[in-house]
Formats: C-alpha cells, structure tokens, sequence
C-alpha cells in the first residue's frame, strides 16, 4: 500500500508542469552583456592588448642573457712549430706548441638600452593606445548586442500583442457565428452567411499559427543571443506604453558625433598613425646602450674569471638609403589617416540626421495608427449595431472587423518600429538607452 502510494506521489510531481522563468528588458540586456559570444571574444581580445602592452613595458628592463659552452676536440685545436733563439749559442731551439683540444666557458651578461630612437618609448605608448582601442571596440560590441537584444525582445512584445488582437477577433467571430446560426435557424439568413463567418475564423486561426510560429524563432534567436537556458521562458512587459516625443531625446549631430565610440576611434587611429611615423624614424638613428657581464674559462689549462663593463653603439648605415622612403611614406599615411577620420565625421553626422528622421516618422506612424484604431472601432461598433438592426449585410461587418484587425496590427507593428528606432538613435547619438 504505500508502495502505491509513492509511486502515485511520484507520478503526480512528474506530470506538474514545470513553471517558466520570466525575463525583463533589463533581465535581457544584462545576460546578453554576460553570456553573448561576441562579447566574451571582445573581452578576449582586450585582455591580449592587456598583455602586449605589458610585454611592450618590459622594453624598459636590462636585456639579460646567459651562455656556457664546453667542447672536446679530437686533437688541439691550435698547433704551432716554433723557434727560439739563443743568442750566446748563436742557434735557435726549435719547440712545439698544441692547446685547445677541450675547455669550457661561460658568461652572463646584461644590456641596458640608452637611447634606441624613440621606438622603446613609442613602441610603449602604441601598445598602450593598442589597449584602448580594444575597450573602445568591446564598447562597440556591448552597443551593438543590447540594441540587437531590444530588436528581439521588442518583436516578441508586438507578436504577443498581435496575439492578444486574434484572442478578440476571434471572440468577435464566435459571437457574429452565434447570432448567424441564430438567424439561419430562423430562416432569416441563409447558409451561405454561415460559411463566410466560418472562412474568416479559418483565416483567423492561420494567421495564429503564423504568429505563434514567428514567436518560436524568435524567443530561439532571443535565447541564443542572451544565454537563456530555459527552453520555456516568457518575457514581461506592460504591452507598449504611449511613447513620449521624440523631441525629448534630440541631440544635435554635431554633440552626438564626439560622443560616439566611433570618434573616439577615429582620433586613436590618427594618434596611432604619428606614433608609427616615429617608430619609423627612430628605426633610422643611432641605438646606444651600456652593459655589464661576467666570464669564465679554462683555456690556458687553469680557471679564469674576470668582469667587465662596456658600451655600445649601433648605427644603421644601410637603412638611411630606405630609410627615407618609409618615413615619407609613413607621412602619406598619416595624412590618409587624417582624411579618413574627417570623411567619417561627416558620414557620421549624415547618419545622425538620418536616423532622427527615421525616428520621427516612427512617431508620426504611431498617432496616425492610434487614429485608424479610433475609426475603426466605431466603425466595427456601427456595423455591429447596424447588423442586428438588419441594415447592413454580414459582408460589411467583417470587412469592418478585418479593418479594426488591420489597425490594431498597425499599431502594433508602428510602436515596436519606434522603440527599435529610438534604441538605434540612443546608441549612434553615444548615449545610454534610457528609452525603454
């Protein structure tokens, strides 16, 4: 008996469905910060600016280095007859002299860099404009994912309100398909009337399907953008809110261009492009460094050690006849650099201009929507009135219901057209979404 009855307790806790995790706007947005792929490469990439700038760094330190060598000969590796002369005698002795048939050696030793060009000291300050670019550029990902993520989250809103207009028209239909079985019963109207209403909740279903399908891929897209691991998970919101004038967030496109992570790069590439021009020419002076070590050998047969200081100079001769050439052509880079940057401010401020206009005509498709769902719902009411009074036809009354269907999609499709909008001009104006 109480076998049976934790299995039953045990069938009864399998088959309660499992509720469904229910995610924000802002629940969206910060998972997609954390979990996005894009980001987490972004990231990747400025930890290994990180790292080049601290190897750049190491430049600066002595250059240390440590060698030892030992050897075996099969004979003496220096060999020499010679003669002695002895003055009193008036004859030479002649000997012979071998050495070097094995030893060993060794040493360390340490440079420190003087002067070398500039290119330490550039080489430092590239890298370190190297680390910033890649925050800049992570900044431009982490924008572009939460815009992406608004798109997505504000596509399954308008889906979900699409739904909700199908949930009253097709309350609608089974009321007009009440009141015609009504009147064919009566002999008033006649079969034909009857299967039109049944053709209009036919389409009414298809286009549920439709939407419900359209819902699937894109919580799918949702879910792979944010790292949602829910399979079943809702999104909340209060349905679109009136949207305020956009006149609010207006922003000239001259401010909105410096704010934006796009000029910041811009001025880095330039800053990046002089210090490259340096590098160049520092490749073409002198290098001077100075240094100590220590050696030891055994030769002459006996141990040998001995330290010593020294100084070096270094100077490319043969890089002055190419050396020219690069610098020169390190200037026409630079003033390329230049060019590129004030062409894509002015491409900027176009896009600006642009996107504030796109975002004023979403506005306007809003209240002209918000006037067609006023017409067509008294219109809907007329025609429902008229219907019963028998002055219009069944005809009339679903094509009206298909016009407040229509207008209430419109609506639907204009608001999120305008949060998609307004999200795009908060980032191409270098400004937080605030809109939401």
């Amino acid at each position: 008996m109480r076998t049976n009855l934790f299995f039953t307790i045990l069938l009864s806790a399998c088959t309660i469905p499992a509720l469904s995790q229910t995610y924000s706007l802002d629940d969206c947005k910060r998972m997609a910060l954390e979990h996005n792929r894009q980001i987490q490469s972004s990231r990747i990439e400025t930890e290994i600016a990180l790292q080049t700038r601290r190897e750049a760094f190491t430049n600066y330190f002595p250059s240390i280095s440590a060698a030892g060598t030992i050897f075996n000969a099969n004979h003496n590796t220096i060999q020499a007859d010679m003669a002695i002369p002895i003055p009193v005698m008036g004859m030479e002795m002649p000997f012979s002299l071998a050495m070097l048939k094995h030893g060993k050696a060794a040493g360390i030793t340490a440079v420190q860099p003087i002067f070398a060009g500039g290119q330490i000291f550039n080489g430092n300050k590239l890298s370190a404009i190297g680390e910033e670019v890649s925050r800049f550029q992570l900044k431009l990902s982490e924008d572009e994912i939460l815009e992406t993520t608004e798109q997505y989250f504000w596509q399954l809103i308008a889906l979900q309100e699409k739904l909700n207009t199908i949930a009253t028209i097709e309350k609608q239909l089974d009321n007009i398909r009440n009141d015609v079985e009504i009147a064919v019963k009566a002999g008033i109207s006649t079969r034909n009337d009857l299967l039109r209403v049944e053709l209009q909740q036919q389409e009414v279903q298809s286009n549920r399907l439709k939407i419900e399908n359209g819902m699937r891929i894109n919580k799918l897209l949702l879910k792979q953008y944010t790292g949602i691991q829910d399979n079943n998970f809702d999104i909340s919101c209060d349905g679109f809110q009136e949207p305020e004038s956009p006149a609010l967030y207006f922003i000239s496109p001259e401010e909105a261009v410096i704010r934006r992570t796009e000029y910041q790069l811009l001025n880095k590439n330039v800053e990046a492009t002089k210090l490259q021009k340096r590098m160049t020419l520092g490749k073409n002076l002198p290098s001077v460094g100075v240094g100590a070590g220590y050696l030891y050998h055994d030769f002459t047969g006996r141990d040998n050690d001995f330290g010593m200081v020294f100084a070096t100079v270094s100077v490319p001769i043969s890089s002055w006849w190419g050396g020219s050439h690069a610098v020169k052509r390190d200037k026409l880079k630079l003033q390329q650099a230049e060019n590129d940057r004030l062409q894509s401010i002015e491409m900027m401020q176009i896009e600006v201009q642009q996107c504030w206009h796109e975002l004023q005509e979403a506005y306007e498709q809003i209240l002209l929507s918000q006037k067609s769902i006023a017409s067509a719902t008294e219109n809907l009411r007329l025609n429902e009135n008229y219907f019963h009074a028998g002055t219009v036809s069944l005809s009339d009354l679903l094509d009206a219901q298909t016009l407040f269907q229509q207008s209430k999609d419109q609506y639907t499709d204009a608001c999120s057209e305008y949060r998609t909008r307004l999200s795009r001009y908060f980032r191409i104006t270098g400004r937080q979404n605030i809109g939401q």
